[in-house]
């Protein structure tokens, strides 16, 4: 009899393991939560250009095996060289809108990723074993030079706290330091997809594959014989079962298992950390902020806001020509932006773009023609952004959560990724792997 597996989510891990497993002979349906494909990819149309509210970057374009899925599907894509190793893309300024001096604050920049490869790897440098959050180190054993200029110190703490926290979609007390050599890059410049976005690629592997909109899953029974599943709109059985749900959503709880997950995956479960990350696009009648550069930085202080708000914005118009920009928020800060209706967000916006770009030249900054804005803590199919080390984790926890169950259940998403977490390659490569261990039993 012909082995059926049913794959739950059509994120990127979803959508690979489907097309993995029919690409083998087998047969797979694909049940997904909301009425559309993607996942925590998602790409918007809606200001005339595409943005992607969730991932938006190639991350290490180099053996990426997105890099020639985006070439095959004619996406355009373009380097952000987000720490101005250029020179000439980034620009920062004070908390009172002031320009900075980019050269001494790219230098600042650069002393900091120096300070984290030593910390790590230098022989002469010994942390203290009270080290344990990514502030801790910061506080106490991050080595730096003494003697830096006010616009290196604050490339300094932008690439040091500001651009991990952004990284890990976390705060610095929350991420585990000593987990951070986990992680690999892979080479080359991050690409971002401005001419068409993750969506064209998504909706591409997508084709020939039977996916359910609209199929939330509540729960999941299996046992020597096989697996059910009830959703909200019916009952599936099959073989097996690849669940690609988010891990916000497994923290949750929301769905039922029969027999339950075994004890060292729930502990799993809670010890990786979940973080959050929200974006607001902005379309303009014209450009209100540098159009030569890639990316903006605001350094802000806690005494101006709490927590420090509208760090970073990328400049979509850079790519596209076209006046939309994007402000981010990561870990506290989205949560607490997260709070404001939709008619604060675009007033608090509109008067930091006003400190910022309003006495550089730009004059009054008007509201934005069109707005977009995310939501991705409260989304119920995400319930946060994407995965990091939190304090707390273990080692091997990705390991764990990305083991089978009773070789009837099996797992993948970014987050059961033990280097490429965080990242749509890595989604992708579980998606696969998943699906591979399911084709090698059988």
């Amino acid at each position: 009899m012909r082995s059926k597996v049913i794959v739950i989510g059509a994120g990127m891990a979803g959508i690979m393991a489907a097309k993995t497993l029919q690409e083998a002979g087998i047969e797979v349906v694909c049940l997904e939560a909301r009425e559309r494909i993607g996942g925590r990819t998602h790409t918007d149309y809606s200001l005339g250009v595409s943005v992607d509210l969730g991932a938006a970057w190639i991350h290490g374009p180099d053996g990426n095996p997105l890099t020639p899925l985006a070439d095959r599907y004619q996406v355009k894509y373009g380097p952000t060289d987000f720490v101005n190793r250029s020179g000439r893309v980034v620009q920062a300024y004070d908390h009172d809108g002031r320009p900075l001096d980019m050269a001494a604050y790219t230098r600042g920049q650069l002393l900091a990723k120096a300070a984290f490869v030593k910390a790590t790897g230098s022989l002469l440098y010994n942390p203290p074993e009270t080290i344990h959050t990514l502030q801790d180190a910061l506080d106490f054993g991050l080595p730096q030079p003494e003697a830096m200029s006010h616009s290196e110190r604050l490339g300094f703490h932008y690439y040091s706290i500001i651009s991990s926290e952004y990284g890990n979609a976390a705060d610095a007390d929350l991420i585990d330091w000593r987990l951070g050599g986990l992680f690999r890059a892979l080479p080359g410049d991050d690409l971002l997809l401005w001419g068409g976005g993750y969506s064209a690629i998504t909706h591409r592997l997508v084709e020939g594959l039977d996916v359910r909109l609209g199929s939330e899953v509540t729960q999941i029974t299996y046992d020597a014989d096989g697996v059910r599943v009830e959703t909200a709109s019916g009952r599936w059985s099959a073989d097996y079962l690849i669940l690609t749900l988010p891990l916000g959503v497994l923290k949750a709880g929301v769905i039922s298992f029969d027999p339950p997950l075994p004890e060292e995956k729930l502990e799993a479960i809670a010890r990786i950390g979940f973080g959050n990350y929200e974006k607001l696009a902005m379309r303009f009648d014209r450009f209100y902020w540098p159009q030569d550069k890639q990316r903006l930085n605001f350094l802000s202080r806690p005494g101006d806001d709490h927590p420090p708000l509208y760090n970073a914005w990328l400049n979509i118009g850079y790519y596209t020509g076209e006046p939309v920009l994007v402000a981010y928020h990561a870990g506290r800060r989205a949560q607490f932006i997260n709070r404001w209706s939709n008619e604060e967000i675009v007033a608090k916006t509109r008067a930091a773009m006003q400190k910022i770009f309003g006495k550089n030249g730009f004059g009054s900054i008007p509201d934005p023609l069109q707005v977009v804005r995310t939501g991705w803590e409260n989304d119920p199919h995400a319930r946060g952004s994407y995965s990091f080390n939190q304090v707390g984790q273990r080692p091997g926890d990705r390991q764990l959560l990305g083991r089978p169950v009773g070789q009837r259940l099996f797992f993948a998403g970014e987050a059961t990724h033990p280097h490429f977490y965080a990242t749509v390659h890595g989604a992708y490569e579980t998606g696969v792997y998943a699906a591979d261990q399911i084709v090698s039993s059988i």
